[in-house]
């Protein structure tokens, strides 16, 4: 597991121009959204000095204040906001294709390549999302049932006994969770290397591949107890350096944007981890004629006793 891992950390730092890449197409919507809202607030505050109790500390007062006066000025802020979450999610599936035609071809980066890659992939991707969403959605009712059980079951009790009747349903909602996740990982790996295959078989073949491999569980779960390391680093940073002047203002800006980075440095790691367990151990299908000779590439370089460790 550990190979794998240190195997795919490796590979994602080595294609730094592409992270790179990502994170400041991120950023760049980040900041159509930010940039006029920072003015509107500006604007509607009318220069007043109320807003900086903000910077020391949630006020929910002058929230409220701001909201009861100035809230009709917010609308299309939240429209904007969710257009871009969307944008968002799309882009996140646009670029899988292009980073794992860059982790297969282990070439010079280049941009062209690289959006001509993601554009090819997209559309089974995009299924594949689809598809995973419904399975997330599927996994969310029965989570709250789940909760619901153990909320009845445990009415009237103690907070310990309650706590104790809830964390059983909540570790069997984040397994659930973080398994329809990881499919989804698998399965933009499992078309990349066999695009013959529509979108709906690729995601059964990456469910099938998971349960019989369940070191790719594993795997995921180790980056994602990284990715929980780093928000609390962040969070301490954050608590430690504080907004209380323009210097400690302009330093969590930059911790802010690296801690951005981190995140588009670790969903890239995902991947290559399932990329490289799926290139160690491929499911026994006809690759497609793109990735025939990457994959030969592949299997020449790395050998299948690296799953032992």
């Amino acid at each position: 597991m550990f190979t794998i891992l240190s195997q795919a950390f490796n590979r994602t730092a080595r294609n730094w121009k592409m992270v790179l890449t990502v994170f400041i197409v991120n950023i760049s919507f980040g900041l159509i959204l930010a940039a006029p809202l920072y003015n509107v607030l500006q604007s509607e505050a009318q220069s007043s000095l109320e807003f900086n109790k903000l910077i020391s500390g949630f006020d929910l007062t002058v929230i409220i204040d701001f909201l009861s006066k100035s809230g009709k000025s917010l609308p299309p802020f939240w429209l904007l906001g969710f257009a871009l979450s969307v944008i968002y999610l799309v882009l996140n599936i646009f670029f899988a294709g292009g980073i794992l035609s860059q982790f297969a071809l282990r070439g010079t980066f280049r941009l062209n390549e690289f959006f001509r890659n993601c554009t090819h992939y997209f559309g089974k991707f995009l299924v594949v999302f689809l598809i995973e969403l419904v399975a997330l959605l599927g996994v969310c009712i029965i989570s709250f049932i789940l909760l619901g059980i153990s909320l009845i079951a445990s009415d009237g009790s103690t907070e310990p006994v309650q706590m104790a009747w809830l964390t059983p349903s909540l570790l069997i909602s984040g397994f659930m969770f973080t398994v329809v996740l990881n499919v989804g990982n698998y399965a933009k790996v499992i078309l990349f290397k066999n695009f013959s295959l529509n979108a709906w078989l690729g995601f059964w073949k990456a469910t099938n591949y998971i349960f019989h491999n369940f070191k790719t569980m594993r795997i995921y779960w180790a980056i994602l107890v990284v990715a929980v390391i780093l928000v609390l680093f962040y969070l301490f940073l954050e608590s430690a350096i504080g907004l209380s002047s323009a210097f400690k203002i302009f330093v969590m800006f930059f911790v802010q944007q690296a801690f951005i980075f981190g995140r588009v440095f670790l969903k890239m790691w995902m991947l290559s981890g399932a990329f490289d367990y799926l290139s160690l151990k491929p499911i026994p299908l006809a690759p497609s004629p793109f990735s025939a000779a990457t994959q030969a590439k592949e299997l020449s370089d790395d050998s299948e006793n690296k799953l032992s460790d």
